[in-house]
C-alpha cells in the first residue's frame, strides 16, 4: 500500500522521505491509496479541515496525531518522525494532577512498553519510568548508536548511580532534564550533581516550562537561572495552547515572552549572557 503521510508544519523531527508532505498538495502531487495526516499540535487543528478537503483528491483520508489525543498505540521507524527517532515506551506512571500543563496522562494513559526500534534520538515519555528489564535493552540497543539524545527527556528525580554508569557507557550527545514547577529544583539538584561528574554543562541540557498561567517574566528567568547555576544548559520551554484557550493565560505572540523564550533557547546566547 502507497502511503502519503501530510504534515501542518515541518519540524526538525519530521520525516525527510518523498512520500512526506507539508501543507497542501501541489500541482505534480501523486496519488496514493491513503493519506494519512497527523497533527501534532493543537493550534493546528484550525487547519485540518482544509487540508482533507484538499488532499481527498489524491487518495483516502485519515486524520490523527497526538492533537486529536491519538494514544500512539504502535511506533514505526520513520513514518511520522524522521529515521533516527525511536519511541520504545508510551504513557506516563503519573497522573495530571501532578503535572496540569502535561497532555500525556489523559491521551496515552499508564506507561506501556513497545518493541525496541534501533535510533539514536529516544523520543519516550518517561523511558526511565519502564521496567529495568526494558531499560536493560533500550541500553544495549543505544551502545550500538553515536550521537545519543534523550530529547523525550529523562525524569531527574528517577537518575541513580546506576543510571548515570548505564549512560557513561553510551556515546552521549545530550541528556535532557526538566525543570517544570519549583517544587521539583531539589530533584533536579541531585541528579546534575550525579551527571555532571561524567558530563560537560553543554551535554546536560533543561527543559525549563515558561509562560504558563500565573507565571512572570521575572519568575520565569528566575527558575532559567537557577537552572543553569544548578549546572544544565536551559532551554526555554515555552507554555502554549490553542487560540481557543488563551483566555487566562499568556498570548505566544506577546513580545517580552517571545524575546525571554529567544534568550533562552539559544545556546550561544545564553553561554554570552552568562560570561557577561
Amino acid at each position: 500500500m502507497k502511503i502519503a503521510r501530510v504534515f501542518a508544519r515541518k519540524t526538525k523531527m519530521s520525516p525527510k522521505d518523498s512520500d512526506a508532505y507539508f501543507g497542501l498538495p501541489s500541482l505534480y502531487t501523486p496519488k496514493y491509496d491513503e493519506i494519512h495526516i497527523s497533527v501534532s499540535f493543537t493550534w493546528d487543528l484550525p487547519k485540518v479541515d482544509i487540508l482533507k478537503e484538499e488532499w481527498s483528491r489524491y487518495g483516502r483520508v485519515k486524520v490523527g496525531g497526538p492533537a486529536l489525543e491519538d494514544p500512539g498505540d504502535e511506533f514505526v521507524a520513520g513514518r511520522y518522525l524522521k529515521e533516527e527517532v525511536t519511541i520504545t515506551s508510551r504513557g506516563c506512571p503519573y497522573n495530571s494532577e501532578r503535572c496540569s500543563f502535561c497532555f500525556v496522562p489523559k491521551r496515552e494513559g499508564k506507561i506501556r512498553e513497545l518493541p525496541i526500534v534501533p535510533g539514536n534520538i529516544v523520543q519516550d515519555n518517561n523511558l526511565l519510568a519502564c521496567s529495568k528489564a526494558h531499560r536493560d535493552k533500550v541500553f544495549a540497543m543505544l551502545r550500538t548508536q553515536k550521537k545519543i539524545d534523550f530529547s523525550g527527556g529523562l525524569e531527574a528525580g528517577r537518575i541513580t548511580d546506576s543510571i548515570v554508569e548505564e549512560l557513561r557507557s553510551l556515546k552521549i550527545n545530550q541528556l535532557w532534564l526538566s525543570y517544570d514547577l519549583p517544587e521539583r529544583k531539589p530533584d533536579l539538584i541531585r541528579a546534575v550533581e550525579k551527571l555532571k561528574r561524567y558530563f560537560p554543562r553543554y551535554k546536560i541540557r533543561c527543559y525549563v516550562l515558561i509562560g504558563y498561567l500565573g507565571d512572570t517574566l521575572y519568575k520565569a528567568e528566575e527558575r532559567l537561572q537557577e537552572a543553569w547555576d544548578i549546572g544544565t544548559l536551559p532551554f526555554a520551554m515555552r507554555y502554549r495552547t490553542a487560540a481557543e484557550q488563551w483566555e487566562g493565560t499568556y498570548l505566544f505572540t506577546e513580545r517580552q515572552w517571545n524575546l525571554l523564550t529567544r534568550k533562552w533557547t539559544r545556546p550561544a546566547a545564553i553561554k554570552a549572557g552568562m560570561k557577561g
